[in-house]
């Protein structure tokens, strides 16, 4: 359960839209149930409670990640985004490590505010004592309890714009607002994995976008420095950039790298991973710590697979991800054809490195969608 945690939704009283919304959102939960697995796109999709990873995700596995699938599914219904679902994954996690739980913070003797006695039960330590919350029973039942926390979320004003823990604290009311900051990164990796589905061990989605190509971030990072000439940010980084680097708000440190293609590991060393497709270019990975670094030279690897978590490490100005990806070798004439560093002034060490916002635009495909990216260029 949730430290210091009064009393969750004690100033959250459902209006008749919401209680309305929320008998809706019950009722096509129950038609959608499962569906197939989607990108990790900005919208949310249906997932199958039946047929998750089998863990450990982050550290969370079993009946945990079937969970985490039905707080996923309640945000269908409702049209809201991943980013919703991982902020209810979070919340969930940080009210107690998604589990049903039965009894709440009253057995340790907290109190609310005004020194009543609290009745949190469930997934979301949701009290059912509270106007607007439901019986005992509703919020012991996942998926409404789910549903009650998304349409208090969505009433929360400009809620996508906030750090994931303010949202979740406006609608939890917890002691420490940023208490749930701590799952974020969890939470992420949980909604990826699922989302990703299984055929047996083998993943069949991860953060594909919508061709060979998967996204190396969940939405929402930020293109910080891009590809070309520019001023050297820290002593030790170049001033010819081969490379553009993402940042995701609101918390880049160790936040889940996923490959952006399919291919085989060929080097694994220092800050750095690289995975070179079945095409023949190669994608490189930098400013990991080596411990984060899940793969090894070798390894076969999907497109949305996770491969590592953003770090700082090298010359670096800050947690980021450097995407560098050099088409020496390649075998598609589309990406062959692409201007590399040589070709336009670049250094020595700029030789076979492309734009990888031009390498995407080949694939049809934008590295930074305007709905979930910023670009500072």
């Amino acid at each position: 359960m949730a430290k210091g945690k009064p009393a969750t939704g004690m100033l959250m009283v459902a209006t008749p839209i919401v209680v309305a919304a929320t008998i809706v959102a019950l009722v096509l939960y129950s038609v959608i149930g499962g569906g197939p697995a989607v990108a990790c796109a900005g919208s949310a999709g249906a997932v199958d409670p039946d047929h998750v990873p089998a863990g450990p995700v982050a550290g969370y596995g079993g009946e945990q990640l079937t969970y985490a699938a039905v707080i996923m599914n309640a945000a269908v219904p409702l049209g809201l985004t991943r980013q919703a679902q991982v902020t209810a994954v979070m919340t969930a996690m940080g009210e107690g490590s998604l589990q049903n739980i039965g009894y709440g913070d009253d057995t340790a003797g907290v109190t609310n505010p005004d020194g009543t006695p609290t009745c949190s039960l469930g997934l979301f330590q949701q009290q059912w004592c509270l106007p607007g919350w439901g019986t005992r029973e509703q919020v012991m039942d996942p998926a409404y309890a789910a549903t009650q926390f998304y349409t208090r979320l969505a009433q929360v004003p400009d809620w996508e714009s906030l750090e994931p823990t303010i949202a979740a604290h406006k609608v939890q009311r917890n002691a420490d607002p940023f208490h749930y900051e701590e799952f974020f990164a969890a939470a992420d990796q949980v909604v990826t994995a699922i989302t990703s589905g299984t055929d047996g061990d083998t993943p069949t989605g991860g953060c594909a976008g919508n061709g060979v190509l998967a996204f190396p971030l969940s939405p929402g990072y930020s293109i910080t420095s891009g590809y070309g000439p520019r001023s050297s940010p820290v002593a030790g980084a170049s001033a010819w950039h081969p490379a553009v680097d993402l940042q995701h708000w609101p918390s880049p440190c160790r936040d889940q790298i996923y490959s952006i293609s399919d291919g085989t590991v060929t080097y694994v060393g220092g800050i750095q991973a690289t995975i070179k497709s079945p095409d023949g270019w190669s994608v490189s990975y930098l400013h990991m710590r080596r411990a984060d670094i899940a793969v090894t030279v070798g390894d076969t690897i999907t497109a949305g697979q996770p491969i590592a978590l953003v770090g700082n490490e090298g010359p670096s100005s800050g947690c980021h991800l450097d995407l560098r990806i050099n088409t020496d070798g390649t075998t598609d004439p589309a990406i062959a054809a692409l201007p590399a560093g040589e070709d336009q002034g670049g250094p020595a060490s700029a030789s076979g490195f492309v734009d990888p916002e031009a390498f995407y635009q080949a694939f049809g495909m934008q590295l930074c969608p305007p709905d979930t990216c910023r670009s500072a260029r």
